[in-house]
């Protein structure tokens, strides 16, 4: 199975598991779809996805982030994202945990100063009898359960926050590509297969996904050599051995590509 699969399953596995617990009127948590990704992740993949975790102390006021850092078979080219995950509330049908203070400002700040790209991964499900409006990916056909798992990067949600009902379902999804398009899609590259995962992943990024916002594309930061301590240490599969100075750093994710 291929990582692209693998995210695309995890998609329509948390999609089913949402309506799972829309059908039983519970309202799951963000950190139990979040464990349950990078388990199936780790387990599915276990020579090509390494991640560690750290205590979350300030995930009430500011949400608790994740660094995916997506390498090369030689490791030695990478590219990071900070992601932050929210999952639909049932009852209003609204990501209402988008509403903290601050904290869209917070998680572009933190990113910039990683030299990360800010996302948003949106744990989702609806009826399929609604009508709702999602981005086209480019390479797989749009299905509703491919955007269990949904991506946005962080300065269209800041944008979006100035507009009424900025953090409702319909909204959110317009915005949304499926997060397997991080490894998946070509973004119009024909030839896209000829790179490796973490210029396959900025092509998407920059060519793709923060295509309409109000980032700069010059600004997407670049492939760099070497990653920061806390990811080498974690590629080590090895527990930092420092005091991380991120409190709003809840684990890392690492995923090493398997070109030739």
């Amino acid at each position: 199975m291929t990582l692209c699969q693998t995210f695309r399953e995890l998609s329509h596995e948390t999609w089913s598991f949402m309506g799972k617990a829309r059908r039983v009127s519970h309202q799951p948590l963000e950190e139990s779809i979040t464990d349950k990704n990078m388990i199936e992740l780790k387990a599915r993949h276990p020579s090509e996805v390494i991640t560690t975790t750290f205590n979350r102390r300030k995930e009430a006021t500011t949400g608790a982030d994740w660094e995916w850092w997506f390498t090369n078979s030689k490791k030695n080219a990478w590219f990071g994202v900070r992601v932050q995950a929210k999952i639909l509330k049932f009852k209003s049908e609204r990501y209402e945990a988008l509403n903290y203070k601050d904290q869209t400002n917070v998680l572009i700040a933190d990113a910039a100063r990683g030299g990360l790209v800010p996302l948003y991964c949106f744990y989702s499900h609806w009826p399929l009898s609604h009508a709702v409006t999602t981005s086209k990916c480019q390479t797989f056909p749009n299905a509703p359960e491919t955007y269990g798992c949904a991506i946005v990067d962080a300065h269209t949600i800041r944008t979006m926050k100035s507009q009424p009902n900025a953090d409702s379902l319909a909204n959110i999804m317009a915005a949304s590509f499926p997060w397997s398009c991080l490894v998946c899609c070509n973004g119009g590259l024909g030839n896209l297969a000829v790179l490796d995962l973490p210029s396959k992943v900025r092509h998407f990024v920059a060519n793709v996904l923060v295509f309409d916002s109000e980032i700069d594309v010059r600004n997407i930061p670049k492939i760099i050599d070497t990653p920061p301590r806390h990811v080498i240490e974690t590629m080590q599969q090895e527990a930092p051995d420092f005091v991380l100075d991120d409190p709003n750093l809840a684990g890392v994710v690492i995923i090493v590509g398997n070109e030739g």
